[in-house]
């Protein structure tokens, strides 16, 4: 069975926070996200956990449909998520701790992790769907088409 994989956008300072939502029980609304948790002051941690469509959350900003996984996949795409290691700290109080790296946050995560999914062939592009080879960059800007 194919599931759904959207990237979720919410509200977030200084900037939207990025997801991954794949979609399990469309009747019941549900699934699990993918997602770093935490800011560049102190570090970044990865989570994975149950939840409701995102977009019924008050968070809730936008979503964009990116293609399928299979049902089999599901644990492999949790361990592909968890081999991108999430952004560390990257401040020292107001002082940025190695001016050398660029800086990394979810936004910059969650494209890794797409980049990822997708040349492991385990996310596939859906009909409607670009890939991340067709559109530069466009894993920064989620729609609510769906």
């Amino acid at each position: 069975m194919s599931l759904p994989v959207y990237l979720v956008e919410s509200l977030g300072a200084p900037r939207n926070h990025h997801a991954l939502f794949v979609e399990l029980d469309p009747r019941h609304e549900s699934g699990m996200l993918f997602h770093v948790t935490g800011n560049i002051q102190e570090g970044m941690d990865f989570e994975k956990r149950p939840t409701e469509y995102p977009k019924l959350e008050n968070t809730y900003v936008a979503h964009r449909l990116l293609g399928t996984l299979s049902s089999s996949d599901l644990d492999t795409m949790e361990a592909v998520c968890r081999s991108n290691p999430p952004p560390e700290k990257q401040f020292d109080g107001p002082r940025r701790i190695d001016r050398k790296k660029p800086l990394r946050k979810c936004q910059e995560w969650t494209a890794e992790t797409i980049r990822l999914l997708e040349q492991q062939g385990i996310l596939r592009p859906a009909s409607g769907a670009a890939s991340s080879s067709s559109t530069s960059g466009s894993h920064t800007q989620p729609s609510t088409d769906r």
